[in-house]
């Protein structure tokens, strides 16, 4: 299952808003409970010590029966707090004493708290206003029995004091969420950026060239990313992780030319075991003009005074050199490191070179070798001394292959039919023989190096192997099939699109 990719910044992000808007949200439920309760204590202590003070400066009015003294005073403590929305007083029996509206009292309010005991607190609205809540404070002069004070005290004020304070306690949390938001976008720069940095050289390396990859990494180091980091001057995990890196780039250098160099030398061992195979027949090819040259130098001996015959002799000796200084010509040029060139060749004429590395051994077991088409035009990019090795190693193992088979057949004339093709922007080239074939378990190990199934000391495993590397460094492919005594057919499979410097690059 593909897991969604979510950045560092939104994950960052997500974690510190979450938290700044659950310790905001607490907190406005804490300290709005906190605060409502602080104002709501101290604005009834308030209002209780206004109206107590109403009721004691009342009590010489209603001796000295005074309502117009009375109505002063009430509207002298109604002026001195804008809060104080009324102020009257009742007496006993309902009858208004003093108070402060500009008209009549109304009667819903008279009897909105009549109290039962010393003090009583109760809220109400205003008929003309339901916005505005008031506070009713009800106190008694001298005693119930006499009269009692109704102060009437806005409670917006409360009611706009917690309000200011929750918005100023979000006010406070926006503020928090931003500077969270600015913390996770330096921390997620500071973090991913370096990270991003890895993680494009770890899915880009280029084993050819990682000289490039290190410089890369160091030079990542001096980015604003790492200097910002680098403010604390301490190192981290972080850093640490590019000085692995680095490291670990270094070491896959030294085992990436160190297997290089290997491949190279075990490549070059196959040639020599390669040679040591075909020595027989290089021997005979040498044999057979020795012997004519040995048979000349006789005739000649025998009458020096006969230059027709010398001339014919000289010009048959020099046939018989040059046929042996090809011979070993041959021989050096596919035993030579020399350098892989890539090219575009004749693919017959890379299969004839091999072929004739191995004629002798053909012709000796009465082997047939086939081509087709016999004139190929196709042309194919490749380095001509190592196609040439991986050619001439399945021919032997095809040759090798006919000979088992031979064995238990005897007079079985062997065949080895070579086919060229192209299919969608690839040459194939197939060999096919008629030999012992294989099991379908060895078909697997087959390209294993030192796997073989010939006896000891007929084979190093490594012709295959070898073959194999070399045709993957061509950015092609070598197939296999096989059936027991029905023999076996190797296809090589290269692309025709890639250029000479590609090649080149992984064959260095």
């Amino acid at each position: 299952m593909k897991k969604t990719r979510i950045p560092l910044f939104t994950k960052f992000a997500i974690g510190i808003s979450l938290t700044v808007l659950i310790f905001g949200l607490l907190n406005a439920l804490i300290v709005r409970n906190s605060v409502d309760h602080a104002l709501n204590t101290e604005f009834e202590k308030r209002g209780y010590f206004i109206a107590r003070a109403v009721a004691e400066q009342a009590v010489f009015y209603i001796l000295s029966e005074d309502p117009a003294g009375l109505n002063s005073l009430i509207n002298e403590i109604k002026a001195i707090d804008p809060s104080i929305h009324y102020v009257f007083v009742v007496s006993e029996t309902g009858d208004m004493l003093a108070h402060s509206f500009p008209e009549q009292v109304p009667k819903g309010l008279v009897l909105a708290n009549v109290p039962d005991n010393d003090f009583s607190i109760v809220s109400v609205r205003d008929v003309n206003d339901p916005a505005m809540l008031i506070r009713d404070f009800s106190v008694p002069i001298m005693s119930r029995s006499v009269a009692y004070v109704r102060l009437g005290i806005l409670e917006n004020d409360i009611v706009d004091h917690v309000k200011e304070t929750i918005t100023t306690l979000w006010l406070m949390v926006a503020i928090f969420l931003l500077l969270g938001l600015l913390a996770a976008l330096f921390f997620s720069y500071t973090i991913a950026t370096p990270l991003r940095v890895l993680s494009h050289q770890s899915q880009n390396i280029d084993i050819r060239n990682i000289q490039d990859g290190v410089r890369i990494i160091k030079g990542a180091t001096l980015r604003l990313s790492f200097k910002i980091r680098r403010v604390f001057n301490s190192a981290d995990e972080i850093d640490l992780l590019y000085a692995n890196f680095a490291e670990m780039l270094q070491r896959l250098e030294q085992t990436h030319n160190t297997m290089n160099n290997l491949q190279q030398s075990l490549m070059q061992a196959e040639k020599m075991a390669s040679i040591g195979t075909l020595t027989a027949g290089v021997a005979h090819e040498i044999n057979n003009p020795l012997a004519g040259l040995r048979i000349g130098l006789k005739r000649i001996a025998r009458k020096p005074e006969d230059a027709k015959q010398t001339i014919a002799y000289i010009e048959m000796m020099q046939e018989a050199l040059n046929k042996m200084e090809h011979v070993v010509q041959d021989l050096l040029t596919f035993s030579r490191q020399s350098p892989h060139k890539f090219e575009e060749v004749n693919a017959c004429e890379i299969l004839q070179k091999s072929i004739k590395m191995a004629r002798y051994r053909i012709r000796r077991n009465k082997i047939v070798i086939e081509i087709a088409p016999e004139n190929c035009p196709h042309k194919i990019l490749i380095a001509s001394n190592r196609m040439e090795q991986v050619f001439l190693n399945i021919i032997i193992n095809s040759v090798d292959a006919v000979i088992e088979k031979q064995k238990h057949m005897p007079g079985l004339e062997g065949k080895i039919q070579i086919s060229i093709r192209e299919s969608d922007g690839f040459s194939m080239i197939s060999f096919r023989d008629n030999g012992i074939g294989m099991e379908k378990v060895n078909v697997s190990k087959i390209f294993d190096p030192f796997f073989t199934t010939k006896k000891m000391g007929e084979g190093t495993g490594l012709g295959l192997s070898v073959s194999y590397q070399i045709i993957k460094d061509h950015g092609g492919e070598i197939l296999v099939e096989s059936e027991p005594n029905e023999g076996t057919v190797f296809t090589v499979v290269l692309p025709n699109h890639k250029t000479g410097e590609e090649f080149s690059a992984k064959a260095d």
